[in-house]
């Protein structure tokens, strides 16, 4: 994947449907591995949010920019390319397989063969040999082949619209996967969802859409570090200084715990361990699941 740094710019962009004004003056960027959640109710805009990146509709005013070109109003050809979507329920056509499917999607702009087609429908936990109708698949099925759909252009960009929708536990958990590969390849990530726990999940910033306007949320997610020290005295030291701080199981015989915070990186949080006199053998992030 290309490493541009913001891969999606809403600048000053508002956007009516009907009679009714749905977006006012949107700024917002999406960074290469970013994930960045869109909430609010229902109606409020955060669909037309994603669709407007797809080139699909446009801003009445304002511009977007995707891979950093601007979307302008044209045929097929001067859509974004590089945009991965899976936005509202997937449409398939019913009466032919998945594998058919995604590969007449994939013959559009021909950047894959039926062997990656084949390898996407595989990694949603599908089968790319199952010749039954897309018609028969359950919910959870189509949600899986769509997840594969936005996924298998190994896009730059991608767009999920209540991702986990009808998904099982195992769907979850692929899902999970699915995020973390994409994140760590350098994609921008938008994404909308009602499931608060999916939102701080996965999303490194969140903004609510409210009358037509966006508002920060969470700016920033708070990262996890496993901390290794000499002495369980510095532990204590650190929960001290008011942090949020959970002991674990000692690493190769050393006390650890793990704190929450908003250090970006290893070095700001080996700078701050070492201003308040702590010591360490070691520093590691961890998932934020772990406290």
């Amino acid at each position: 994947m290309d490493k541009i740094n913001n891969l999606v710019e809403f600048t000053k962009v508002s956007k009516k449907l009907g009679n009714k004004q749905v977006l006012n003056d949107i700024n917002l960027t999406v960074a290469s591995g970013e994930v960045v959640g869109i909430v609010g109710p229902n109606g409020c805009g955060k669909t037309t949010l994603l669709r407007l990146v797809t080139g699909l509709i446009y801003p009445d005013r304002g511009e977007v920019r995707v891979s950093g070109r601007a979307v302008r109003l044209g045929l097929i050809g001067e859509l974004p390319a590089s945009v991965g979507a899976l936005i509202e329920s997937p449409a398939f056509l019913p009466q032919l397989s998945g594998l058919k499917n995604l590969t007449i999607l994939a013959d559009i702009q021909q950047k894959i063969n039926e062997q990656a087609v084949r390898e996407a429908i595989k990694r949603v936990g599908l089968d790319p040999d199952n010749r039954k109708p897309v018609k028969s698949y359950s919910l959870g099925m189509r949600q899986r082949l769509g997840i594969a759909q936005a996924i298998m252009e190994k896009p730059n960009i991608l767009l999920f619209d209540e991702p986990t929708n009808g998904l099982d536990q195992e769907g979850k958990i692929l899902f999970s996967g699915i995020m973390k590969e994409q994140v760590e390849q350098g994609a921008a990530v938008m994404m909308v969802s009602h499931n608060k726990e999916e939102i701080n999940r996965y999303c490194d910033r969140v903004f609510m859409i409210q009358n037509g306007t966006l508002h920060p949320v969470r700016e920033q997610r708070d990262k996890s570090w496993l901390i290794i020290t000499n002495n369980l005295s510095d532990l204590e030291h650190i929960y001290q200084q008011g942090l949020l701080l959970q002991i674990t199981e000692r690493v190769d015989g050393y006390p650890a715990g793990i704190c929450k915070g908003k250090w970006k990186n290893r070095d700001e949080m080996m700078s701050f361990l070492t201003e308040i006199g702590v010591k360490t053998v070691d520093v590691r992030e961890v998932e934020n699941d772990y406290i």
